[in-house]
């Protein structure tokens, strides 16, 4: 029993340390590994410690690589970049949380090359010309923020990444809201988010009388699906609506321009009873 129990372990080991340095290969390069194969393994330490659950901890093995000078972001000159996100569900909340990820990371240019959507999964490549690569630590540091977390990290090659996303836990960045208190929001530089309570039953909004503010407010649900759309072509100074049953997620903006609510707008929500 004892000699079988070590041949297992034996067996896995074996196996993840192959998998192990395939990846360590494919980040930092194949013939820097060969050339510089013992610094690494010294660097790294022991090689359990990138094992969760079965699966390599890339993000981890990355940020070790990454401090210590074996992963280069930086190009010789703009190239053409290939990078496709995978995941299981809620496409439409996916990319939103995938631009504004790359958006805060300096990334805002990006052309989509293939979007895929089978059986629940969605698959979305884009292109970018850059000279910098999309550091996997920091976007997997944005994803965090938002509930979501990398699986995986594929690299073909320094120009071709793959990630998979785990999303379960999803949310976008919004302003959470407490029903029956009143908030105050300054003059945005993007329309309003707002998050707010499964109990928040109606929307009140007051704007300055030196604004010039037409209501443009949306209504999601958790998978960013618009539940309902309010717009007004004249300028008001307090607006009230119902709130769509199953509302996550609000959006306010005005219908023409952001400059029309120079000094910000009050909101609150009240909440059943």
């Amino acid at each position: 029993m004892v000699k079988i129990t070590v041949g297992i372990l034996l067996i896995v080991s074996f196996v993840f340390g192959g998998l192990l340095e395939n990846k360590i290969k494919s980040f930092v390069g194949e013939n820097r590994y060969n050339t510089q194969q013992k610094i690494i393994n010294i660097i790294l330490g022991d090689k359990a410690q990138y094992l969760n659950d079965g699966k390599i901890n890339d993000i981890k093995l990355l940020k070790v690589l990454k401090k210590n000078g074996f992963v280069s972001l930086v190009l010789k000159k703009p190239q053409n970049l290939k990078v496709t996100f995978k995941v299981h569900k809620d496409a439409i909340l996916f990319l939103r949380i995938i631009n504004d990820s790359l958006n805060s990371m300096g990334f805002n240019f990006y052309m989509t090359k293939k979007a895929i959507k089978d059986n629940g999964n969605f698959t979305w490549t884009i292109l970018m010309n850059t000279e910098y690569l999309i550091d996997p630590v920091s976007l997997s540091k944005e994803l965090n923020k938002r509930g979501c977390f990398i699986e995986d990290i594929s690299k073909k090659d320094n120009l071709d990444w793959t990630y998979n996303i785990s999303m379960s836990n999803a949310k976008i960045l919004a302003t959470k809201i407490i029903s029956d208190v009143t908030y105050k929001f300054k003059k945005p530089i993007k329309p309003y988010w707002l998050s707010i309570d499964a109990n928040a039953a109606e929307l009140y909004v007051s704007s300055y009388s030196l604004n010039r503010w037409h209501p443009y407010i949306v209504f999601y649900d958790k998978s960013l699906k618009i539940l309902s759309v309010y717009e007004n072509d004249v300028k008001q100074n307090k607006y009230k609506l119902q709130i769509p049953v199953n509302t996550k997620y609000i959006m306010i903006d005005d219908k023409y321009t952001l400059s029309n609510i120079r000094l910000g707008l009050r909101v609150y929500i009240s909440g059943n009873t």
